[in-house]
């Protein structure tokens, strides 16, 4: 019975799959998640209990550092789909992986969010991208600058929509529309055929490669500079700064100008 579980048995509980399953953050979400479900079961008279025993359960997550891309890492990822090497045929046509790369390489925006964009989502006049609340994990609507450097590939995109006739409302990114490789001709893109062709570039430069890891790098480049925590987290559409704080990685050098003049 829910009634019957105290604080001290979920103290216990905590230790037994601390040791032998689970991460901090993971236990952490269980508790954000259960103790939400008691909050709502006293509210409304169903647990008989005087107060939730998941409080004060969270335990302090040590930081991780975030997986991020190296310079050496995106100029490989660059000299590759610059049509330097010979692809796979999933990896074709390299434009549009090209394109799909350096969108999340500048803009940092979620996978969840790209195969979602619709072409009217795309203002190239004003260089904006907008992502509307509905696919905005906070529900807030955001825009994201189109960078001179993604200019170019976002255009071809757009330019190579319009030949194949698609309607304002249709897909942004296609993979469908352009591929011969693809098993789902006629269909949206999916966010596990993004995800299949990040494992295929992963295997060609042997190293991996991801959307979130291109999130991260944005974020942890920008936050080099403390100043850019505003950018950061109005780039990746952050509602509570302390996310964005999060990015900021020790530096030793950057403590070292610093103590130098002392």
């Amino acid at each position: 019975m829910a009634e019957n579980i105290s604080n001290i048995d979920l103290i216990i509980w905590r230790n037994e799959i601390l040791n032998v399953k689970i991460k901090p953050v993971t236990w952490n979400n269980y508790v954000r998640h259960l103790k939400a479900i008691y909050n709502v079961g006293i509210r409304y008279n169903i647990i008989h209990i005087p107060s939730n025993p998941f409080y004060g359960l969270f335990i302090k997550e040590s930081k991780r550092k975030k997986k991020t891309l190296s310079k050496e890492q995106l100029d490989k990822l660059s000299y590759t789909l610059d049509g330097n090497i010979e692809l796979p045929e999933m990896l074709k046509p390299s434009w549009f992986i090209n394109c799909l790369v350096m969108t999340l390489r500048c803009t940092g925006i979620r996978r969840s969010q790209l195969v979602q964009l619709q072409i009217q989502d795309v203002d190239l006049s004003r260089k904006i991208i907008y992502i509307s609340p509905e696919i905005n994990k906070n529900h807030d609507y955001h825009m994201v600058p189109i960078s001179d450097n993604l200019y170019p590939h976002i255009e071809l995109l757009l330019g190579k929509l319009k030949e194949r006739k698609q309607l304002l409302n249709s897909q942004l990114f296609n993979f469908n529309l352009f591929s011969i490789a693809t098993r789902r001709r006629g269909k949206n893109m999916s966010v596990n055929q993004v995800t299949h062709i990040f494992r295929c570039i992963s295997n060609v430069v042997g190293f991996t490669s991801s959307p979130h890891r291109f999130r991260h790098t944005v974020a942890t480049s920008l936050m080099k500079n403390p100043e850019n925590v505003y950018v950061v987290q109005k780039l990746l559409g952050h509602k509570d700064i302390s996310v964005t704080l999060g990015y900021i990685e020790h530096d030793v050098e950057m403590l070292r100008d610093s103590v130098n003049l002392l």
